[in-house]
């Protein structure tokens, strides 16, 4: 009986050829796809090299078919045989680590030894990490927890702090200044409320000598008691116009507080040195969504130049996706799922013109109103609505595989979609959102490497369909729909470590299920539809210490429900 080894070095898996094999090009004895094929010298029985080799070691020395004499010696090579399996297509060896390459059989050895999702592991001391690759050069130097940091320049730090230092000094003067100035006006209003004292209480003198003067001359000509009254109508005017002047006292307090209050907040922005090292804009992209001048799924694609201050149509997308996700991995934008779609269409950013292609893999089932973002070399997938399972509480990891594979990771408390996620250095926030029939408040915190939830603090009022975005270690929620499907122009910041909220200046315009990116310190809100429900083209924007939202040129087209990232800054792309 032959003996069949287990070892991966002999015959090729069927699985992992691009098309079926034919069943005489596999081994009788570990019956995959032949390895190194060799035949009897009589019969051209066919095996594996190492399979027949390993048999004629533990067997007699016969052909386990024909059992005719055979040993190592006498095996010959099938050159038709072997010149056919040379052109079959087989994947890579790291097809579970991502490669998506099939090559010709005869190429494997070479493409392996070169494949960019090889296993390697980071140099870092103390890291010992297993990575692909291709990735090795962006972990240890971006990634990695022990990679060796860049020193700055510190005398331009220094120089930077000494410019700041002088900011805020000249900021305190400022305060000190406003302070002296309350302390004035403190003294000019307890000065006016004496004067207004001493005032009653000469008007209420005036008053009863002139009552008194009134009773004695009550039999006089109608003429003195008419100077009499007026004299009393003198007095109560001049009262009056003290009182106002005490009351436009008061206002210029008012004033003075305000803006007291306004330099002190100044304090809490970011400082001139953030600024002068933050101030690149990178151009925004957005596309899909329903959109157009009536309510159809939408496949153009426009970007925002900050440099011409214009919108520009660039290539349309293969298939509609509204209500989708998207992500930037791996220098590719990714757009996932959507209405009534599991497809998945990426956007190369390295090459121009761009141009959308269909992704080979799909996710398992149609979903929308769910949530994608990327945790360092993971692409998590949150929550949404799924047509073969309804509303779903599950995170999973997006597996970018073909076909596209979802691993659970967690399950959250309930279900939600329409809700808002962000990335931090080691977790994922998820705001808000709708379950069956009802909006949400809560606020959970996902840790990745436990594949845990647990709940933050509540949001101010429960929302949904609401745009975020991530400044520092707060998200930024703006606009969406309260319990009672009321339509916000609302801005605040949930900060990521206490669950605290901040208000900031509301939008020009009331706007849900629209877009928002954030570039530097600017946040730029996309479309979206108002509270009569119609759909809308304009763009505004906010940077962060400002008090007011300006309006960006309008999009060329109205639309809502769709994708929004923005571009790196190394390429110009209009």
């Amino acid at each position: 009986m032959a003996c069949c080894p287990t070892e991966e070095k002999y015959g090729y898996e069927d699985c992992r050829f691009e098309k079926d094999v034919d069943e005489n090009f596999h081994c009788s004895i570990c019956y995959n796809v032949l390895k190194e094929p060799r035949t009897c010298r009589n019969n051209d029985h066919i095996f594996c090299l190492a399979c027949i080799t390993q048999h004629l070691k533990v067997n007699s020395q016969t052909c386990p078919e024909c059992n005719e004499h055979l040993s190592v010696d006498t095996l010959r090579r099938p050159r038709v045989v072997n010149n056919m399996l040379s052109k079959l297509k087989i994947n890579c060896d790291h097809a579970s680590r991502g490669c998506p390459e099939f090559t010709c059989l005869e190429d494997l050895k070479t493409h392996v030894a070169n494949c960019g999702y090889a296993p390697v592991l980071c140099s870092n001391a103390e890291c010992g990490m297993e990575i692909n690759k291709q990735d090795k050069v962006h972990h240890e130097t971006k990634v990695c927890d022990y990679r060796k940091v860049k020193c700055h320049d510190c005398g331009q730090i220094q120089e930077d702090v000494g410019t700041l230092k002088g900011s805020l000094m000249e900021l305190d003067g400022k305060v000190e200044q406003a302070v002296n100035g309350i302390k004035k006006l403190d003294e000019k209003v307890e000065a006016v409320k004496e004067m207004n004292q001493e005032m009653n209480e000469k008007v209420e003198a005036a008053v009863k000598e002139i009552n008194e003067k009134v009773e004695a001359v009550s039999g006089q000509t109608k003429k003195e008691n008419g100077e009499v009254k007026k004299e009393v109508k003198d007095m109560k005017d001049n009262l009056s116009k003290v009182n106002k002047d005490v009351d436009e006292v008061k206002v210029m307090m008012i004033q003075m507080l305000e803006k007291l209050n306004m330099l002190e907040l100044l304090n809490k922005l970011p400082s001139p040195t953030e600024g002068m090292l933050n101030t690149s804009r990178e151009d925004i992209l957005i596309a899909g969504g329903y959109g157009g001048r009536s309510i159809t799924p939408c496949k153009s694609t426009e970007i925002y130049s900050w440099e011409k201050n214009g919108w520009f149509e660039v290539s349309p997308m293969n298939d509609d996706h509204r209500d989708a996700s998207s992500f930037i991995y791996k220098d590719q934008l990714f757009v996932v799922g959507g209405t009534d779609s599991k497809a998945i269409e990426t956007l190369n950013l390295d090459e121009l013109p761009l141009k959308w292609t269909k992704f080979r893999g799909e996710l398992p089932s149609k979903c929308e109103s769910h949530q994608t973002v990327v945790f360092q070399q993971s692409v998590i997938h949150i929550g949404g609505f799924q047509y073969d399972k309804g509303w779903s509480n599950v995170i999973s990891e997006l597996q970018l595989t073909s076909p596209c594979i979802m691993k659970e990771l967690c399950q959250m408390p309930e279900p939600r979609q329409f809700h808002g996620a962000e990335v931090f250095e080691d977790k994922v926030l998820i705001l808000g959102g709708f379950y069956p029939f009802q909006t949400t408040n809560s606020v959970l915190e996902f840790d990745p490497k436990r594949n845990e939830c647990k709940e933050m603090p509540k949001l101010p009022s429960a929302l949904c369909r609401m745009a975020t975005v991530r400044w520092r270690d707060e998200v930024v929620v703006l606009g969406g729909r309260d319990k009672d499907g009321q339509v916000l122009n609302d801005v605040f910041m949930y900060d990521s470590k206490t669950g605290k909220t901040t208000a900031l200046p509301s939008m020009l315009e009331k706007r849900y299920d629209c877009c928002a990116a954030i570039t530097g310190n600017t946040i730029v809100v996309m479309g979206g539809l108002n509270e009569k429900d119609e759909y809308i083209s304009s763009v505004e924007c906010f940077t962060m210490g400002g008090s007011t939202w300006e309006y960006l040129p309008a999009m060329n087209e109205p639309r809502f429900k769709a994708v929004a990232d923005v571009l790196p800054s190394t390429r110009k792309y209009v």
